[in-house]
Protein backbone atom coordinates (compact mmCIF):
# COMPACT_ATOMS: atom_id res chain seq x y z
CA UNK A 1 0.00 0.00 0.00
CA UNK A 2 2.87 2.36 1.02
CA UNK A 3 4.40 1.66 -2.26
CA UNK A 4 1.33 2.45 -4.18
CA UNK A 5 0.50 5.40 -2.02
CA UNK A 6 4.03 7.14 -3.24
CA UNK A 7 3.51 6.65 -6.51
CA UNK A 8 0.05 7.64 -6.64
CA UNK A 9 1.70 11.15 -5.51
CA UNK A 10 4.83 11.10 -7.23
CA UNK A 11 4.79 14.39 -8.84
CA UNK A 12 6.36 12.71 -12.67
CA UNK A 13 3.71 9.83 -12.26
CA UNK A 14 0.97 12.53 -11.44
CA UNK A 15 1.76 14.57 -14.49
CA UNK A 16 2.42 11.66 -16.98
CA UNK A 17 -1.35 10.20 -16.05
CA UNK A 18 -3.24 13.17 -15.76
CA UNK A 19 -1.66 14.03 -19.26
CA UNK A 20 -2.78 10.33 -20.76
CA UNK A 21 -5.96 11.33 -18.86
CA UNK A 22 -7.07 14.91 -20.70
CA UNK A 23 -5.64 12.96 -23.98
CA UNK A 24 -8.43 10.39 -24.06
CA UNK A 25 -11.20 12.83 -23.25
CA UNK A 26 -9.59 15.30 -25.92
CA UNK A 27 -9.97 12.21 -28.12
CA UNK A 28 -13.64 11.76 -27.43
CA UNK A 29 -14.90 15.17 -30.01
CA UNK A 30 -13.68 13.73 -33.51
CA UNK A 31 -14.70 10.40 -31.98
CA UNK A 32 -18.24 11.80 -30.82
CA UNK A 33 -18.46 14.07 -33.89
CA UNK A 34 -17.72 10.50 -35.84
CA UNK A 35 -20.52 8.48 -33.88
CA UNK A 36 -23.02 10.77 -34.85
CA UNK A 37 -22.53 10.15 -38.34
CA UNK A 38 -21.97 6.47 -37.91
CA UNK A 39 -25.45 6.40 -35.89
CA UNK A 40 -27.07 8.99 -38.15
CA UNK A 41 -27.82 11.38 -35.92
CA UNK A 42 -28.46 15.38 -36.32
CA UNK A 43 -26.49 17.57 -34.13
CA UNK A 44 -30.07 19.31 -33.61
CA UNK A 45 -31.42 15.96 -32.21
CA UNK A 46 -30.68 16.32 -28.51
CA UNK A 47 -32.89 13.66 -27.59
CA UNK A 48 -30.63 11.12 -29.23
CA UNK A 49 -27.62 12.41 -28.64
CA UNK A 50 -28.31 12.30 -24.62
CA UNK A 51 -29.09 8.37 -25.69
CA UNK A 52 -25.84 8.09 -27.48
CA UNK A 53 -23.74 9.49 -24.30
CA UNK A 54 -25.58 7.50 -22.06
CA UNK A 55 -24.98 4.74 -23.99
CA UNK A 56 -21.15 5.04 -24.08
CA UNK A 57 -21.27 5.93 -20.40
CA UNK A 58 -23.09 2.95 -19.79
CA UNK A 59 -21.53 0.66 -21.69
CA UNK A 60 -17.97 2.16 -19.84
CA UNK A 61 -19.43 1.41 -16.86
CA UNK A 62 -20.05 -2.44 -17.71
CA UNK A 63 -16.21 -2.80 -19.00
CA UNK A 64 -14.98 -1.37 -15.73
CA UNK A 65 -17.21 -3.55 -13.65
CA UNK A 66 -16.68 -7.11 -15.66
CA UNK A 67 -12.77 -6.09 -15.16
CA UNK A 68 -13.40 -5.17 -11.20
CA UNK A 69 -15.09 -8.22 -11.29
CA UNK A 70 -12.33 -10.36 -12.62
CA UNK A 71 -9.55 -8.71 -10.19
CA UNK A 72 -11.65 -7.88 -7.35
CA UNK A 73 -15.09 -9.31 -6.92
CA UNK A 74 -15.80 -8.77 -3.16
CA UNK A 75 -14.71 -4.91 -3.57
CA UNK A 76 -17.34 -4.14 -6.91
CA UNK A 77 -20.39 -4.76 -4.85
CA UNK A 78 -23.03 -1.97 -3.98
CA UNK A 79 -23.63 -2.15 -0.55
CA UNK A 80 -26.42 -0.28 1.65
CA UNK A 81 -23.98 3.02 2.13
CA UNK A 82 -22.88 2.95 -1.25
CA UNK A 83 -25.64 3.80 -2.78
CA UNK A 84 -26.36 7.59 -1.87
CA UNK A 85 -22.58 8.95 -2.15
CA UNK A 86 -22.04 6.87 -5.89
CA UNK A 87 -25.48 8.10 -6.92
CA UNK A 88 -24.37 11.73 -6.07
CA UNK A 89 -21.48 11.18 -8.03
CA UNK A 90 -23.30 9.62 -10.91
CA UNK A 91 -25.78 12.53 -10.70
CA UNK A 92 -23.02 15.38 -11.12
CA UNK A 93 -20.26 13.40 -13.08
CA UNK A 94 -22.18 11.75 -15.72
CA UNK A 95 -25.65 12.86 -15.54
CA UNK A 96 -26.10 16.93 -15.05
CA UNK A 97 -22.73 17.37 -16.65
CA UNK A 98 -23.58 15.86 -20.19
CA UNK A 99 -27.29 16.55 -20.27
CA UNK A 100 -26.60 20.30 -19.49
CA UNK A 101 -23.83 20.58 -21.96
CA UNK A 102 -25.37 17.95 -24.71
CA UNK A 103 -28.17 20.87 -24.45
CA UNK A 104 -26.30 24.22 -24.27
CA UNK A 105 -24.30 22.72 -27.42
CA UNK A 106 -26.84 23.58 -29.82
CA UNK A 107 -26.74 27.02 -29.03
CA UNK A 108 -22.81 27.15 -28.85
CA UNK A 109 -20.07 27.37 -31.08
CA UNK A 110 -17.19 25.14 -30.82
CA UNK A 111 -14.71 27.67 -30.12
CA UNK A 112 -17.01 29.30 -27.49
CA UNK A 113 -17.61 25.73 -26.18
CA UNK A 114 -13.56 24.93 -26.23
CA UNK A 115 -13.12 28.48 -23.99
CA UNK A 116 -16.12 27.57 -21.66
CA UNK A 117 -14.67 24.06 -21.13
CA UNK A 118 -11.82 25.31 -19.27
CA UNK A 119 -14.08 26.92 -16.67
CA UNK A 120 -13.96 23.50 -14.67
CA UNK A 121 -10.45 23.45 -13.71
CA UNK A 122 -11.07 26.82 -12.14
CA UNK A 123 -14.09 26.13 -10.35
CA UNK A 124 -12.75 22.84 -9.38
CA UNK A 125 -9.91 25.00 -7.69
CA UNK A 126 -12.14 27.60 -5.96
CA UNK A 127 -14.38 24.48 -4.74
CA UNK A 128 -11.82 22.69 -3.37
CA UNK A 129 -10.69 25.77 -1.39
CA UNK A 130 -14.01 25.91 0.19
CA UNK A 131 -14.36 21.86 1.19
CA UNK A 132 -10.79 20.75 2.26
CA UNK A 133 -8.71 23.01 5.03
CA UNK A 134 -5.46 21.66 3.25
CA UNK A 135 -6.13 22.70 -0.23
CA UNK A 136 -6.37 26.33 0.11
CA UNK A 137 -6.69 29.13 -2.28
CA UNK A 138 -3.44 30.84 -3.06
CA UNK A 139 -2.25 33.51 -5.92
CA UNK A 140 -0.08 30.89 -7.09
CA UNK A 141 -3.23 28.79 -7.69
CA UNK A 142 -5.92 31.42 -9.21
CA UNK A 143 -2.65 32.64 -11.40
CA UNK A 144 -2.39 29.79 -12.44
CA UNK A 145 -5.82 28.82 -13.81
CA UNK A 146 -6.06 32.26 -15.29
CA UNK A 147 -3.00 32.09 -17.29
CA UNK A 148 -3.99 28.25 -18.30
CA UNK A 149 -7.34 29.96 -19.31
CA UNK A 150 -5.75 32.71 -21.55
CA UNK A 151 -4.13 29.75 -23.49
CA UNK A 152 -7.61 28.25 -24.35
CA UNK A 153 -8.75 31.99 -25.23
CA UNK A 154 -5.49 32.50 -27.54
CA UNK A 155 -5.78 29.38 -29.25
CA UNK A 156 -9.37 30.39 -30.20
CA UNK A 157 -8.75 33.58 -31.03
CA UNK A 158 -10.59 34.53 -34.63
CA UNK A 159 -13.43 31.80 -33.79
CA UNK A 160 -17.25 32.86 -33.47
CA UNK A 161 -17.50 34.05 -29.76
CA UNK A 162 -20.68 35.40 -30.18
CA UNK A 163 -22.80 37.14 -27.53
CA UNK A 164 -24.06 35.33 -24.17
CA UNK A 165 -27.14 32.92 -24.17
CA UNK A 166 -28.72 31.64 -21.16
CA UNK A 167 -29.54 28.02 -22.69
CA UNK A 168 -26.29 27.96 -24.97
CA UNK A 169 -23.23 29.79 -22.47
CA UNK A 170 -25.71 29.30 -19.16
CA UNK A 171 -25.50 25.64 -19.79
CA UNK A 172 -22.47 25.22 -20.80
CA UNK A 173 -20.99 26.50 -17.60
CA UNK A 174 -23.58 24.70 -15.68
CA UNK A 175 -22.22 21.41 -17.22
CA UNK A 176 -18.33 22.60 -16.45
CA UNK A 177 -19.40 23.43 -12.62
CA UNK A 178 -21.41 20.04 -12.26
CA UNK A 179 -18.52 18.61 -13.40
CA UNK A 180 -16.20 20.48 -10.94
CA UNK A 181 -18.66 19.55 -8.20
CA UNK A 182 -18.13 15.66 -9.35
CA UNK A 183 -14.28 16.02 -8.75
CA UNK A 184 -15.12 17.25 -4.76
CA UNK A 185 -17.46 14.36 -4.37
CA UNK A 186 -15.10 12.23 -5.98
CA UNK A 187 -12.92 13.25 -3.34
CA UNK A 188 -15.09 12.78 -0.69
CA UNK A 189 -16.13 9.42 -1.06
CA UNK A 190 -12.81 7.27 -2.41
CA UNK A 191 -11.90 7.16 1.38
CA UNK A 192 -12.61 3.40 1.88
CA UNK A 193 -14.21 2.75 -1.57
CA UNK A 194 -12.38 0.98 -4.42
CA UNK A 195 -11.83 3.47 -7.51
CA UNK A 196 -12.73 1.37 -9.65
CA UNK A 197 -16.19 0.20 -7.61
CA UNK A 198 -16.42 4.04 -7.67
CA UNK A 199 -15.63 4.40 -11.33
CA UNK A 200 -18.12 1.44 -12.47
CA UNK A 201 -21.32 2.26 -10.55
CA UNK A 202 -21.48 5.99 -10.98
CA UNK A 203 -21.08 5.17 -14.77
CA UNK A 204 -23.65 2.78 -14.97
CA UNK A 205 -26.04 5.35 -12.51
CA UNK A 206 -25.28 8.00 -14.70
CA UNK A 207 -25.49 6.68 -17.83
CA UNK A 208 -28.58 4.45 -17.65
CA UNK A 209 -30.59 7.76 -16.11
CA UNK A 210 -29.58 9.93 -19.20
CA UNK A 211 -30.60 6.96 -21.80
CA UNK A 212 -33.77 6.85 -19.96
CA UNK A 213 -34.06 10.57 -20.07
CA UNK A 214 -33.10 11.03 -23.82
CA UNK A 215 -35.45 7.92 -24.44
CA UNK A 216 -38.67 9.22 -22.96
CA UNK A 217 -37.53 12.48 -25.47
CA UNK A 218 -38.08 10.47 -28.49
CA UNK A 219 -34.24 9.89 -28.84
CA UNK A 220 -33.21 6.79 -30.45
CA UNK A 221 -29.85 4.57 -31.33
CA UNK A 222 -29.74 2.58 -33.91
CA UNK A 223 -26.88 0.66 -35.37
CA UNK A 224 -26.75 0.57 -38.95
CA UNK A 225 -23.21 -0.91 -39.23
CA UNK A 226 -20.56 -2.69 -37.54
CA UNK A 227 -18.73 0.76 -37.34
CA UNK A 228 -21.53 1.96 -34.52
CA UNK A 229 -20.42 -1.06 -32.22
CA UNK A 230 -16.69 -0.03 -33.09
CA UNK A 231 -16.79 3.75 -32.09
CA UNK A 232 -18.90 2.76 -29.52
CA UNK A 233 -16.59 0.64 -27.71
CA UNK A 234 -13.81 2.81 -28.41
CA UNK A 235 -15.76 6.00 -26.54
CA UNK A 236 -17.02 3.40 -23.51
CA UNK A 237 -13.29 1.88 -23.53
CA UNK A 238 -11.76 5.72 -23.05
CA UNK A 239 -14.23 6.60 -20.60
CA UNK A 240 -13.83 4.31 -18.06
CA UNK A 241 -10.05 4.11 -18.42
CA UNK A 242 -9.96 7.94 -17.74
CA UNK A 243 -11.91 8.15 -14.97
CA UNK A 244 -10.64 5.33 -13.19
CA UNK A 245 -7.23 6.78 -13.56
CA UNK A 246 -8.25 10.23 -12.68
CA UNK A 247 -10.16 8.80 -9.46
CA UNK A 248 -7.10 7.12 -8.19
CA UNK A 249 -5.03 10.40 -8.56
CA UNK A 250 -8.11 12.58 -7.05
CA UNK A 251 -8.04 10.09 -3.81
CA UNK A 252 -4.73 10.55 -3.15
CA UNK A 253 -3.95 14.15 -3.75
CA UNK A 254 -5.67 17.26 -3.34
CA UNK A 255 -8.33 18.21 -6.11
CA UNK A 256 -6.67 21.22 -7.37
CA UNK A 257 -3.42 19.92 -8.07
CA UNK A 258 -5.21 17.63 -10.32
CA UNK A 259 -8.12 19.21 -11.76
CA UNK A 260 -5.77 21.83 -13.06
CA UNK A 261 -4.65 19.68 -15.83
CA UNK A 262 -8.76 19.64 -17.08
CA UNK A 263 -6.88 22.79 -18.84
CA UNK A 264 -5.38 20.08 -21.21
CA UNK A 265 -8.58 19.06 -22.96
CA UNK A 266 -9.70 21.50 -24.93
CA UNK A 267 -6.25 21.96 -26.09
CA UNK A 268 -5.74 17.80 -27.11
CA UNK A 269 -9.68 18.15 -28.58
CA UNK A 270 -8.03 21.08 -31.19
CA UNK A 271 -4.96 18.47 -31.69
CA UNK A 272 -7.17 15.46 -32.53
CA UNK A 273 -9.56 17.12 -34.35
CA UNK A 274 -6.87 18.76 -36.42
CA UNK A 275 -5.03 15.39 -37.16
CA UNK A 276 -8.34 13.37 -37.66
CA UNK A 277 -9.56 16.26 -40.42
CA UNK A 278 -5.65 16.57 -41.83
CA UNK A 279 -5.18 20.19 -40.76
CA UNK A 280 -2.30 21.76 -39.51
CA UNK A 281 -2.20 21.67 -35.98
CA UNK A 282 1.26 22.96 -35.37
CA UNK A 283 0.14 26.99 -35.46
CA UNK A 284 1.51 29.69 -33.27
CA UNK A 285 -1.23 30.25 -31.76
CA UNK A 286 -1.75 26.45 -30.99
CA UNK A 287 1.86 26.30 -29.78
CA UNK A 288 1.90 29.44 -27.41
CA UNK A 289 -1.39 28.34 -25.79
CA UNK A 290 -0.16 24.66 -25.03
CA UNK A 291 2.87 26.72 -23.55
CA UNK A 292 0.47 29.15 -21.54
CA UNK A 293 -1.84 25.65 -20.64
CA UNK A 294 1.54 24.20 -19.22
CA UNK A 295 3.04 27.21 -17.49
CA UNK A 296 -0.60 27.42 -15.52
CA UNK A 297 -0.70 24.09 -14.82
CA UNK A 298 3.40 23.93 -13.50
CA UNK A 299 2.29 27.44 -11.47
CA UNK A 300 -0.67 25.42 -9.49
CA UNK A 301 1.47 22.31 -9.01
CA UNK A 302 4.80 24.11 -8.29
CA UNK A 303 4.99 24.10 -4.83
CA UNK A 304 4.37 20.36 -4.78
CA UNK A 305 7.05 19.66 -7.08
CA UNK A 306 9.41 21.83 -5.28
CA UNK A 307 8.44 20.48 -1.78
CA UNK A 308 8.01 16.42 -3.13
CA UNK A 309 5.10 14.51 -2.84
CA UNK A 310 5.96 13.13 0.60
CA UNK A 311 4.78 16.42 2.44
CA UNK A 312 1.64 16.75 0.41
CA UNK A 313 0.39 12.94 1.14
CA UNK A 314 0.68 13.81 4.70
CA UNK A 315 -1.52 17.05 4.41
CA UNK A 316 -4.09 15.29 2.38
CA UNK A 317 -4.34 12.43 4.55
CA UNK A 318 -5.18 14.71 7.51
CA UNK A 319 -7.61 17.14 5.99
CA UNK A 320 -9.41 15.28 3.18
CA UNK A 321 -12.80 15.18 5.35
CA UNK A 322 -12.46 18.50 6.36
CA UNK A 323 -14.43 21.63 5.89
CA UNK A 324 -13.52 25.40 5.96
Amino acid sequence: MKNREKLLTNPIFITVIAVFCTMLWGSAFPCIKTGYKLFRIDSNDISSTIVFAGARFAAAGVIVLIIGLIISPKKMSLRKNDILPISLLGLFQTFLQYLLLYIGLVNVSGTKSSVLTSVAAFASVILSALFFKNDSLTIKKLLGCVIGITGIVVMNIGGDMGGFLLIGDGLVILSNLSGAAGNIITKKISGGRSPIQISAWQFILGGSALIIVGLLFGGKLVFYEYGCVLILLYLAAMAGTAFLLWTMLISHNSVSRIAVFNLLIPVFGTMWSGLFLGENILTASNIFSLILVCSGIFLVNFKSIRKGSAESVGTDKQNDNGYD
